[in-house]
């Protein structure tokens, strides 16, 4: 594979930089999400406790219910927001690796992440690089990384002395604001379910493969959709298509799926 020029699809992608934050690291995934399971748990507990008190004295079997139930799901609550937060602190950086290392690289690559947040992706495609770049795309909703900003990519990069093989652009799907056959790699990682509602999805995919140059690759890191992924890359042209078996290192466990593009005659 060899570095293509996507300027003329987006001229800012090559020329714009922006100005790193101070902080860098790479949030968590569902903040909010984890957030109002904590607080679900506790006052499940809590409820639980405050009624067994009061029923004590005139319905016993209804205090030792209360006592039981209310605490019980609470802890599976918190146990939920637990795995969710370790999750996003190893398993989904672990499963990263896993799936870019599936990829083969040559070292001068274009790279695409879709959905790159804070970059935990983008950086790990960069350092396969040599003389190719890395693109992180992303609307940066803080609702689902905690710190999420475009300045924290950036500032990743360069505590990683990968600046100038990572830039940043804000765009929504699925309308990719490139070039036919812009990218050798197109990889998302844990961001596809968040970017676009199911019913786009496939529009989605076509984009992707669209993007995406003769021989070029493609990795998916998602939550469980693999089978529907697998399904519209086929649908899209895709060639040796690789449903991975799913994995439970992570909650909810992670399908990887890998695919390449063929040739055209």
């Amino acid at each position: 594979m060899s570095s293509g020029d996507i300027s003329g699809a987006v001229p800012e992608v090559k020329t714009g930089r922006i100005r790193p934050a101070s902080k860098t690291g790479y949030g968590i995934d569902e903040p909010r999400t984890i957030g109002e399971l904590l607080i679900a748990g506790v006052l499940a507990v809590a409820v639980g406790i405050i009624i067994s008190y009061y029923t004590a004295g005139s319905s016993p079997r209804t205090a030792d219910a209360a006592l039981i139930g209310g605490p019980g799901v609470g802890f599976l609550i918190l146990v939920v927001a637990a795995a969710l937060y370790w999750s996003s602190r190893l398993g989904k950086s672990r499963e990263l690796a896993k799936m870019i290392g599936g990829i083969p690289w040559g070292g001068d690559e274009v790279v695409l992440d879709l959905g790159c947040g804070r970059g935990m992706a983008t950086v790990m495609a960069a350092k396969k690089l040599e003389t190719g770049y890395a693109v992180g795309v992303d609307t940066w909703s803080k609702a689902r990384i905690s710190g999420n900003d475009p300045r924290s990519l950036i500032a990743n990069a360069d505590q990683e002395n990968l600046g100038s093989k990572i830039v940043g652009l804000k765009a929504a799907s699925p309308q990719l604001p490139f070039a036919d056959r812009a990218f050798d790699v197109v990889i998302s990682g844990v961001a596809i379910h968040h970017m676009v509602p199911r019913r786009q999805r496939e529009s989605l995919f076509a984009e992707m493969t669209r993007v995406l140059k003769d021989g070029g690759r493609i990795g998916i890191l998602d939550a469980g959709n693999g089978i529907e992924y697998s399904s519209f890359l086929q649908e899209n042209g895709m060639r040796d298509v690789h449903l991975q078996r799913l994995r439970f290192s992570s909650f909810p466990p992670f399908h990887v799926v890998l695919a390449r593009k063929p040739y055209t005659k």
